[in-house]
C-alpha cells in the first residue's frame, strides 16, 4: 500500500536542517535545492514542493515541483514546474510515479509544465495524455575537448565496461584536436570582460529587457535569487548527503560566471556560464542581434579557458553564429529543448507562449 506525504514551502526548511536528515538512506531533496526553493520570490509558504511515497514506512519514491507563475491572455497563473522524479529500481513498473504525478497535478490545478526531462520520466507524462508541446529552443552543443571517458559510461551499463578504451581514445583525440588551439586564436580585438559575483544594475536592465518578452516575465529580483541561491557546490572529496540524492547537487567542481562583454568602451551584453565537472551550460545570454557574434566568441573563448570539455546553449542566435565558426561547427552537434504544459494549462497561455534557456529549472543544473 503506498502513502504519500506532501510537504509545503513552509515545513522544507524543518524537514531537510534537522539533524536526523543526513541520516536517511535517501534524500528527497539537497539542503543546498531545499534552500533555493525556501528562498523563491515566486512561492507561498503553502506551495506543496515535495512529495514522498512510503511503503511500510519505507521511502520508495519521491518528486519535487519548482513553484513558478506564467503570464498567459492577460492573467497571471501560478504554475509548478516538474523538477525531478525519482523511484527505487525495486518499486518501479508499478505505477507509483503515475501516483505522484496525480497528487502534483491535483494540488497545483492542473497548472504543471516541464522541460529539461530524462527519456524515464517523459515516459510518464507521455502515458497521462495530459501535456502537450508548446515552445521549442534551437540549440547547439560544443565539444571543445575529449571526453568520451565521461560521458559514454552514463549512457549504458556495457560501456561502463569499456572505460579503460574511451580513455585511450580521449588521449589519442586529444592530441588531434584542434579546438582548444583555436580557442586561443579567436579574434576577439577591443573586446574586454568584467566578471560579477551578482548582478548589478546594468545586468538587471538586460535581462529585464530579454524577459518582458516571455511568457515567465522573470524580474532581477528572480536573477538575484537564482545567482545566490544555485542548487549545486563543489565536493571535490564527495558529500554524505549528496551522494545519498539521486540528482546532481555535489560535483567535484562547480564554477558560476557573471560575465559583462565590452567592445571598447561599449557594453555589448552578458552572459552567465554554469560549469559542472567540466560540462557547461549557459542559462541567459543577452545582446543585440549585431553582437551575437562577439558573444559567441567570447562563449567559446571562456569555455576554454574554463578547461570545459562541452559547452551547451540553446540561445538560438548565438548557436547558429558558433555553426559557422571553423572549425567549432565540425565539432557541434544541434540541439533542442523543448517545452510541455498540460493542456489545461496550454488554453490559458494562448496560441504563442515563448521561453528563455534558463527558464524552469534550466538555470540552476
Amino acid at each position: 500500500m503506498i502513502s504519500i506525504k506532501r510537504v509545503s514551502i513552509q515545513e522544507l526548511e524543518k524537514l531537510v536542517f534537522s539533524p536526523s536528515y543526513a541520516q536517511w538512506d535517501v534524500i528527497p531533496i539537497s539542503r543546498h535545492r531545499a534552500k533555493s526553493y525556501i528562498n523563491n520570490p515566486r512561492c507561498a509558504t503553502t506551495d506543496v514542493v515535495l512529495y514522498l511515497a512510503y511503503t511500510d514506512s519505507k521511502l520508495v519514491a519521491y518528486r519535487t515541483i519548482m513553484p513558478d507563475t506564467i503570464l498567459g491572455n492577460d492573467e497571471t497563473i501560478k504554475v509548478g514546474w516538474l523538477s525531478g522524479s525519482w523511484v527505487n529500481p525495486i518499486f518501479r513498473r508499478k505505477g507509483i510515479a503515475s501516483k505522484l504525478l496525480d497528487a502534483a497535478y491535483n494540488d497545483w490545478n492542473g497548472n504543471l509544465l516541464f522541460t529539461n526531462y530524462t527519456k524515464e520520466s517523459k515516459a510518464v507524462f507521455d502515458k497521462t495524455s495530459l501535456f502537450a508541446k508548446v515552445a521549442t529552443l534551437q540549440g547547439a552543443r560544443t565539444y571543445i575537448r575529449p571526453c568520451l571517458a565521461k560521458i559514454l559510461p552514463q549512457k549504458r551499463r556495457c560501456f561502463k565496461q569499456l572505460k579503460p578504451i574511451w580513455q585511450l581514445t580521449d588521449l589519442i583525440l586529444k592530441i588531434l584536436n584542434p579546438a582548444p588551439i583555436f580557442a586561443h586564436t579567436i579574434g576577439v580585438k577591443d573586446i574586454g570582460f568584467e566578471y560579477l559575483k551578482e548582478p548589478d544594475n546594468e545586468i538587471i536592465s538586460l535581462f529585464e529587457s530579454l524577459t518582458k518578452k516571455l511568457s515567465t516575465s522573470r524580474a532581477g529580483t528572480e536573477l538575484q535569487w537564482i545567482m545566490k541561491h544555485p542548487w549545486l557546490v563543489s565536493s571535490p572529496l564527495g558529500d554524505r548527503i549528496g551522494d545519498k540524492y539521486f540528482f546532481s547537487s555535489s560535483p567535484k567542481k562547480f564554477e558560476q560566471l557573471i560575465i559583462k562583454v565590452y567592445r571598447a568602451s561599449r557594453l555589448v551584453g552578458f552572459m552567465i556560464i554554469n560549469s559542472k565537472d567540466g560540462f557547461a551550460t549557459t542559462p541567459y545570454i543577452v545582446c543585440n542581434t549585431s553582437d551575437n557574434k562577439t558573444m559567441a566568441k567570447a562563449m567559446l573563448k571562456h569555455a576554454n579557458a574554463m578547461g570545459c570539455y562541452r559547452i551547451t546553449t540553446y540561445h538560438t542566435a548565438i548557436s547558429e553564429e558558433i555553426k559557422r565558426m571553423r572549425p567549432f561547427k565540425w565539432l557541434t552537434i544541434s540541439q533542442k529543448r523543448n517545452f510541455y504544459v498540460t493542456q489545461n494549462l496550454q488554453t490559458r497561455l494562448g496560441s504563442d507562449p515563448n521561453f528563455a534557456e534558463g527558464d524552469g529549472d534550466c538555470a540552476f543544473v
